[in-house]
């Protein structure tokens, strides 16, 4: 089994994410989902097992504006696992603010990479995803 921890994205805005009202734009917390999603997928080991996902759905609840400069951590948890499925929450803080400014949400459903069927999720993989789940919890909802 994987050693649990949290897992973690730290990064810092760059300039040309705002938009035209000085904030953070809104595409880009999508990205910074992403990167989190990826870092806890690579975190359990995930790719390595040859697995293949597609993302069900995807939003993102904007709590306060973010403006440069300015770093965002993003931590990543597990509420739900389902038999060819998963749901991630993430909590998005900001340093600047030194609090939460966005909590965003992601249904990931595990599919043959052919022919885009659901598949059931590996029990070595649902183990380990159940796991982080009970080990950790969302603060911000």
């Amino acid at each position: 089994m994987t050693e649990l921890s949290l897992s973690e994205v730290s990064r810092p805005i760059s300039w040309g994410e705002m938009d035209l009202f000085g904030h953070l734009n809104n595409v880009h917390y999508f990205r910074y989902l992403e990167d989190a999603r990826i870092a806890f997928l690579n975190h359990l080991q995930f790719f390595e097992n040859d697995l293949y996902s597609v993302i069900l759905k995807n939003e993102c609840e904007y709590r306060r504006p973010v403006v440069y400069p300015d770093h965002l951590i993003t931590h990543s948890y597990v509420t739900h696992v389902g038999n060819t499925s998963f749901t991630m929450l993430y909590e998005v803080f900001s340093e600047q603010q030194e609090t939460l400014v966005a909590i965003g949400k992601s249904v990931i459903v595990i599919v043959d990479p052919v022919s885009f069927e659901k598949k059931s999720i590996p029990t070595e993989m649902r183990e380990k995803l159940i796991e982080y789940m009970q080990e950790f919890q969302p603060h911000g909802q």
